[in-house]
Formats: structure tokens, C-alpha cells, sequence
């Protein structure tokens, strides 16, 4: 499988025409599906225009998964945002980190809940991709933790915990649409104890790792190995994937790249291809924040080409 991954992609400036064409181009190319970025934001101003980019998708022949995005602190995706709940909402903060909510507190669970259930209620999506997993062994020592364990968890407690409250919170979303295809992936910084706990949540279909292929900048600083490499996390994504019963998945971070970068990049991203075939693979359309946009994506696409992921 193919996806292209796509953030805040026309959610606030409304041009359907420019999904459409995306759409009808990426299909051309032989991808499978669209994974687009949902936040607060988009439940707060972008209904329509989700509605309307999830219909685009199906009528250009591509599957939409969505990406629920930076809720309660505890997942990636876009915009880069705190979770405007959780600061209306300090009861549910983790104690110390009030960017993080407690996956104990009560309030937030009913509340995320409810998040989940109306997107895969109210819209047709295909799937599911929960983006970069946070804080999965941090220690809480909220009050409803405390009541939950009688006592401060340790941190293989933690992660468990965890595991339970992803796993119920995607069992939720599969008994409203069983037909679900579902993602996760992680940072390989993220602690093995928890990744490969998590590969064997039932729900999921596909287990793996994001990365970069080149140094990063975000404007004029020096380039910097911000992140691994992509490729040095597949023996761990084959290993749990093969442990959990799952397909590999692994998210190409074509994003940052100064054009000092470019042959790098190329370079590092034709080797990978060259020895390496997820059953998941995802690719940023016109990644973040690019200094040359148009050559990042074209060098993407033609590698794609070049190794039969695309046409």
C-alpha cells in the first residue's frame, strides 16, 4: 500500500479544485490512499471541508485515512498545537506537564472518546493512522492514577497502561466502522517495551517506524541529524511486526531538507528502496517546510518510480 501523507492540506483556505488535482495526480501515480490530519482545529472550523476533502479522495479512487492529530498531547500530526481541551481543561493535566493529559482521568477519556466517535461516525474514512504515540512511559502521579493503581505505577506499568487505552480507544472506532484499516507508528526513540507491547493490539493492521534520509534545517541554521534514519529502524519494525501478528509500515520524512541536503537525500532514499519494501509505505506530499518544495517532491516521486512503489 501506497499513502500520501497530507497535513493541514486545505482545511482553512478552501480550494477544492487543488485537492482534486492532487488526488487525480497521485491515483495516476499508483498511490492507494490520502492520510489526511484532523485536530481540534479541523473539529472546531474545518467540518465542511473535511466532509468535502474525504468525498474528493473517493471520487479521485483513493482510500482516506485520517490522522487524529496532537489530542491531548499525546500524538503527533498537524498543526503543531497544544490541546485547546486539555487547557480548558486542567483537571485532566498531567501533574508537572500540563501539555499532557492523564489517559487515567476520566474527563479526558470521555471526551477523546467522543472525539474518535464522531469523525469515524460523521465521516467515510477508510483508516486510521495514529501518528507518533508521547510520553507512553511517563509516570503519572495524578489523583485518578493513584486510584487507579493504589499507589504511583512504575514505568513498565505505564506503558501497559498505555497499550489498554490505545487499544480501547481504536476498539471503539472499529465497533462503529469495522471495516477500519488501522495504523500505528512511533518514534524509535520510543521505548521497545511499549512498541512492540503495542504491535499486538488486535485492531491494528500495520506496525512501523517514521525517519529521515538527510540533515535538517527548519530556516537558515545549520544543517543538523535531527533524527535516525529511516532504514535503522527496520529490524526493529520486522522484529515486532512478526511478534504482533502485523504488517511493517515506515513513513518517509521527506521534510526540513536544505538544498545542501539534496544529494543526500537522494542517495539515502534510493538505498533504502533499493533493500527495503514495507507493506505500508507513506511519503509526505510536498513535505513540511522544504527550502526547494518542487525538487524534494519530484526526486520523491521519481524514486518511487524507480523502485515500482509508483508509475
Amino acid at each position: 500500500m501506497l499513502t500520501a501523507y497530507c497535513m493541514s492540506f486545505g482545511t482553512m483556505t478552501v480550494i477544492p479544485q487543488h485537492w482534486r488535482e492532487q488526488f487525480s495526480e497521485l491515483r495516476d501515480l499508483g498511490f492507494d490512499a490520502v492520510a489526511l490530519s484532523f485536530s481540534e482545529s479541523e473539529m472546531r472550523y474545518s467540518r465542511r471541508a473535511f466532509e468535502l476533502q474525504v468525498k474528493t479522495a473517493h471520487e479521485c479512487g483513493l482510500k482516506a485515512f485520517v490522522i487524529p492529530s496532537r489530542i491531548g498531547g499525546r500524538f503527533a500530526g498537524a498543526p503543531l498545537m497544544h490541546c485547546m481541551w486539555l487547557t480548558m481543561n486542567p483537571e485532566s493535566q498531567m501533574p508537572g506537564n500540563p501539555h499532557l493529559a492523564c489517559i487515567d482521568s476520566e474527563p479526558f477519556v470521555e471526551w477523546i472518546r467522543d472525539f474518535m466517535r464522531t469523525v469515524v461516525s460523521d465521516y467515510p474514512v477508510d483508516g486510521i493512522i495514529w501518528d507518533e504515540i508521547k510520553n507512553s512511559g511517563m509516570i503519572s502521579d495524578h489523583p485518578a492514577t493513584l486510584k487507579k493503581f493504589g499507589r504511583i505505577p512504575t514505568t513498565e506499568e505505564a506503558m501497559d497502561n498505555f497499550v489498554d487505552f490505545l487499544g480501547n480507544l481504536t476498539g471503539l472506532c472499529m465497533e462503529i466502522r469495522p471495516e477500519l484499516v488501522v495504523t500505528m507508528f512511533n518514534s524509535a526513540t520510543a521505548p521497545e517495551y511499549f512498541t512492540s507491547r503495542a504491535a499486538h493490539i488486535p485492531h491494528f493492521q500495520y506496525c512501523g517506524y517514521d525517519g529521515n534520509f538527510a540533515l535538517w534545517n527548519y530556516f537558515h541554521e545549520p544543517p543538523a541529524q535531527h533524527k535516525y534514519l529511516l532504514g535503522d529502524a527496520w529490524e526493529r519494525t520486522v522484529r515486532e511486526c512478526a511478534g504482533g501478528g502485523k504488517k511493517t509500515f515506515a513513513l518517509v520524512e521527506n521534510f526540513c531538507i536544505p538544498q545542501t541536503e539534496h544529494a543526500n537525500y537522494q542517495r539515502n532514499l534510493d538505498d533504502y528502496l533499493s533493500k527495503i519494501r514495507p507493506d505500508h509505505l507513506a511519503v509526505y506530499l510536498y513535505g513540511i517546510n522544504n527550502e526547494c518544495p518542487e525538487e524534494i517532491h519530484a526526486m520523491t516521486m521519481d524514486a518511487l518510480r524507480k523502485h515500482r512503489f509508483a508509475r
